[in-house]
């Protein structure tokens, strides 16, 4: 149910639209995810700041780095209030096993759970976040995601131009752009799951997938492609970090691509099996998968794909 809709204006920039008047929806207990540009993030979060109930996470944030890790938890445990022991904080980020490093000393992953840290024992009504897992490592992004959910009195918001985070990482998720905000259906995926397993034994062959770059199409060997992900109708093919645009539908790509050992993973993703290196449990209904690409890169998983991969990577 929802309780308010925070109002934020028009942004314009250089006398041209950036997005509209919007309002955000606002549940208690919810994840609301915002997929959007990094121009655009900025002038949100200042929208947000503006707000007495909220508590904002910047990606940069700092912290007080001649502190040992335990020196740190303590001081903020104190400045909240914060009703949990030190030792009991330290277990619920992880980081006991650092508590006496010095936090100038952590390594980046350690850093960010150390940035949550005070909005996990905050009394503020409403988070806001921004980028919180990016360039974290996959323990850390578990970590930071089951905390999430574990907020339920909290109203929060997480903004990221990552698409694959904001749906393992929340419950809902909105795009926003220069037409507004819109919801993305990225979680209806039982329909699909089904039709995946229709597709499994069809026999299909394909020497090159086509598609755009500007005004050249590049034709690829489907061993190439680390991904394919489908945001609002467009399809990008991903070959060794860099997107590239498909006309052909996720369905069609499914149909042709499975034989050749590809995986429709998600409602908006296919993945190449042989570039999957781990599947990654986030919460008990949340999932991703690991791609073993030249930069470091996770896709949603279904839970209701979860079964069948399994089945056919033999576990």
């Amino acid at each position: 149910m929802i309780e308010t809709g925070f109002l934020i204006p028009a942004f314009e920039e250089a006398d041209e639209l950036v997005f509209p008047e919007i309002v955000i929806p606002q549940r208690i207990g919810e994840v609301l995810g915002i997929y959007t540009d990094p121009k655009n993030i900025a002038h949100v979060l200042q929208a947000f700041g503006a707000r007495e109930d909220a508590d904002l996470h910047y990606k940069e944030d700092q912290l007080y780095k001649r502190l040992t890790v335990q020196e740190h938890v303590a001081f903020t445990k104190r400045l909240y209030g914060a009703k949990q022991s030190v030792a009991d904080l330290l277990s619920i980020l992880r980081l006991e096993h650092l508590c006496r490093e010095r936090v100038k000393k952590l390594a980046y992953s350690d850093v960010k759970k150390l940035h949550f840290l005070k909005y996990y024992v905050s009394s503020r009504n409403v988070l806001v976040m921004e980028e919180p897992f990016q360039n974290v490592n996959h323990l850390t992004k578990q970590t930071l995601i089951q905390r999430l959910h574990e907020m339920k009195e909290k109203k929060i918001v997480v903004i990221s131009n990552n698409l694959a985070d904001l749906v393992s990482a929340s419950t809902v998720v909105y795009r926003l752009d220069s037409k507004g905000l819109k919801l993305l259906d990225v979680k209806s995926d039982k329909e699909e799951s089904l039709k995946s397993e229709e597709f499994t034994n069809e026999e299909f062959r394909v020497d090159k997938l086509p598609t755009k770059n500007d005004d050249k199409i590049i034709l690829f060997n489907p061993p190439e492609i680390d991904y394919i992900e489908s945001v609002e109708g467009e399809v990008i093919v991903y070959v060794s970090g860099n997107g590239f645009v498909c006309s052909l539908t996720l369905a069609e790509l499914e149909r042709r691509l499975i034989p050749l050992g590809f995986f429709r993973c998600h409602r908006s993703y296919i993945v190449n099996l042989q570039k999957v290196r781990e599947i990654i449990t986030w919460t008990r209904n949340s999932y991703s998968l690991s791609i073993d690409a030249e930069t470091k890169t996770t896709v949603p998983l279904s839970r209701n794909k979860l079964p069948l991969l399994k089945k056919l990577v033999g576990i």
